[in-house]
């Protein structure tokens, strides 16, 4: 809602673009962070005539946040809020600007599109790439002059060539290890990819499940039709889930924290061990999340009639998965995702370990203080994947309270 923050993420995400334009295989970034620049810097115009300019019609929150009212009882948080999308404001700002936009609405469509592409679907044109990115230069660019930003800041390096995408492509660099976005940044580019995923997977998934029971899909029937249905339902998480966790595994592996060296007991301890599971960990959880992120997406938009999060709920409080492939008690095996918060599996030292109180009043289920140590863990839901026992003490779910 800030002209300056508009305007400044708009500079960091072009000179990402065409950063990632002369590294081989980054158009599809070249054209994402592009489409996303530009948006920003078209808001941050229409910021500077008014705020309200980009409140989405059908969406009073950003309005009342504009306005000031940001914290009366009933406002949702500006997180929550929705502003105009990215083809309408290039149309408010093309007005704005009085025929000094350099391309009409019918020009700038395809790099909207092209950067839903790769946002929602990841899927990117390469024979459109150059196109697209050009043209997105041209409006950042005009819109840049109209907004009075210093070029040198706004477009660093590239000052000199970013009208010329050979010429970037050909402007020397970073080493190529150095020119890699930091682990952080394309942990979360990922986690984005892998959510466009999930949505496409699931979309299939909740469809079929619809098809295969159309009146017992929404309601508990102990029959054929829902037992199938819920199959298809979960196995679309599977699928998701698998993604996502050899995604974040290829990740790590990349930036070299997998695999962890070969640990013959405690006392050998590898020097930074715990810093890697660490980062493996929350990179892991990131990713992990974006296939119940996906769901939710699924669950707003193509079936808002369809209660999928309660039924996903209903699946795992009901232990229809557990009694598929937990132990015969159904207990000491699971703990909380820290990912999605559904029920994953553990494996270790899962013996019970008896509590002190010896008198009727006892709160301790069974008699037990604990159920053992996990040193490993795997969601049955998202996919997430903790193959170490440091990942897992990290990740809050080595112990359970019983």
């Amino acid at each position: 809602m800030d002209e300056r923050q508009f305007a400044s993420m708009a500079g960091q995400f072009m000179r990402s673009s065409l950063d990632s334009w002369r590294r081989p295989q980054g158009q599809a970034f070249a054209v994402l962070h592009a489409g996303i620049g530009c948006e920003h810097l078209l808001k941050a115009l229409l910021c500077r005539y008014d705020p309200l300019l980009i409140s989405d019609k059908a969406d009073w929150s950003h309005r009342f946040h504009a306005l000031g009212f940001g914290d009366a009882p009933g406002v949702k948080p500006l997180s929550e809020a929705k502003t105009i999308g990215m083809v309408e404001a290039f149309k408010v700002a093309s007005t704005t600007m009085r025929g000094r936009m350099p391309i009409d609405e019918k020009a700038f469509r395809p790099v909207a599109d092209a950067r839903n592409s790769v946002a929602h679907y990841a899927y990117h044109d390469e024979q459109t790439a150059r196109t697209v990115l050009e043209s997105g230069l041209r409006v950042v660019e005009a819109v840049r002059a109209e907004l009075g930003l210093d070029p040198a800041a706004f477009w660093g390096e590239f000052r000199t060539v970013f009208t010329d995408l050979d010429k970037v492509a050909a402007s020397p660099g970073q080493p190529a290890w150095a020119n890699r976005p930091s682990l952080e940044v394309a942990a979360e580019e990922q986690a984005l990819v892998e959510r466009a995923a999930a949505r496409l997977v699931l979309s299939a998934a909740v469809s079929a499940a619809v098809e295969l029971a159309p009146g017992g899909f929404t309601d508990r029937a102990d029959n054929h039709e829902h037992d199938t249905a819920l199959t298809a339902l979960v196995t679309g998480l599977r699928v998701a889930g698998s993604r996502a966790r050899q995604s974040a595994t290829d990740l790590l592996t990349e930036y070299g924290v997998l695999p962890f060296p070969a640990r013959p007991d405690s006392t050998h301890a590898s020097p930074g061990i715990n810093q890697r599971a660490k980062t493996a960990m929350a990179v892991k959880v990131l990713i992990s999340s974006s296939v119940i992120a996906g769901l939710v997406d699924i669950s707003r938009t193509e079936h808002p009639d369809l209660p999928i999060l309660k039924i996903v709920d209903t699946i795992d409080r009901s232990g229809w998965l557990r009694g598929r492939q937990g132990p015969d008690d159904g207990y000491l095996g699971w703990r909380r995702c820290p990912a999605c918060g559904y029920s994953g599996t553990a494996g270790g030292n899962l013996t019970a370990v008896p509590c002190e109180c010896y008198d009727t009043d006892c709160e301790h289920p069974g008699h037990q203080l604990d159920v053992g140590v996990a040193e490993s863990f795997s969601c049955l839901f998202c996919g997430l994947a903790l193959t170490d026992g440091e990942e897992v003490a990290l990740a809050g779910v080595a112990h359970r309270d019983a």
